[in-house]
């Protein structure tokens, strides 16, 4: 598991406590809850950021190691080299 997703999957567990709290203070008074939702939806923002970010990552490492790929099979020859002479 890469740093992004434990970051994405860290925000998602916090928004889900974060909106339980909020519901449960709603049961006391409706503007309780408000505070909770906030910090929900932050959270949220947070996770699609960080995920969106992973897997731009992810996808920066795949052309790179096909860049790299490509370039090996280009340059790899079976002749033997010149001499200078």
């Amino acid at each position: 598991m890469t740093r992004a997703q434990r970051t994405t999957r860290a925000c998602q567990a916090g928004a889900f406590l974060s909106a339980a709290s909020a519901g449960y203070s709603l049961t006391w008074h409706p503007w309780l809850a408000v505070p909770g939702l906030v910090g929900a939806g932050f959270l949220l923002w947070a996770a699609a950021s960080t995920h969106g970010a992973g897997d731009r990552r992810a996808d920066l490492h795949e052309r790179l190691h096909d860049a790299a790929s490509s370039d090996a099979a280009l340059l790899d020859t079976d002749q033997p080299p010149r001499s200078a002479a």
